[in-house]
């Protein structure tokens, strides 16, 4: 009996020393085994890009920078879209209250931001000579996905005399 205990015991070590000198399976990331069964189909979506139509930059009657307009198309609602506007390194929400949407028709929605330079400098500080971009995005609902932004540059020149919106 104690013969059989020893050569269990014997066996046991054995055991217990090739586990541990085994090599360690490698890692990855799928595999198939059954190559008629392992078809799959994808598709990707990307947000759409909003198109800009217009933007127009409005001098007073002195010729000093009073106001612009943006207008912009998109499949996508007012709760679906953003305008911010960036100058140097400062970057601010316009806020939706500042943006009327129209329709859809046929499925578009046309956006209009009217921003006043009171309102732009509220939110930037100072316009005087300065170039700022104004870029809207669409928002998908439920996600954090964002479209690519579209853009335009409004341009205020020195003292606010002469802009333009390119």
């Amino acid at each position: 009996m104690s013969a059989r205990r020893l050569l269990a015991g014997v066996a046991g070590a054995a055991l217990l020393i090739g586990i541990g000198i085994a090599p360690v399976p490698e890692a990855t990331d799928a595999t198939f085994t059954d190559r008629e069964y392992g078809r799959a189909t994808f598709s990707a979506f990307t947000v759409p890009v909003p198109t800009i139509t217009s933007c127009t930059a409005v001098n007073n009657a002195l010729g000093i920078f009073d106001r612009v307009t943006l207008v912009w198309t998109s499949a996508y609602p007012a709760t679906g879209v953003r305008l911010t506007l960036t100058q140097g390194t400062n970057t601010a929400v316009v806020p939706a209250a500042s943006i009327t949407t129209t329709g859809p028709v046929a499925g578009v929605y046309t956006h209009t931001a009217v921003l006043s330079q009171g309102l732009l400098v509220s939110l930037l500080a100072n316009l005087l000579g300065s170039t700022t971009t104004l870029t809207v995005n669409n928002l998908l609902a439920g996600t954090s996905w964002v479209s690519v932004g579209a853009t335009r540059l409004l341009t205020v020149g020195a003292l606010g005399i002469g802009s333009s919106c390119t």
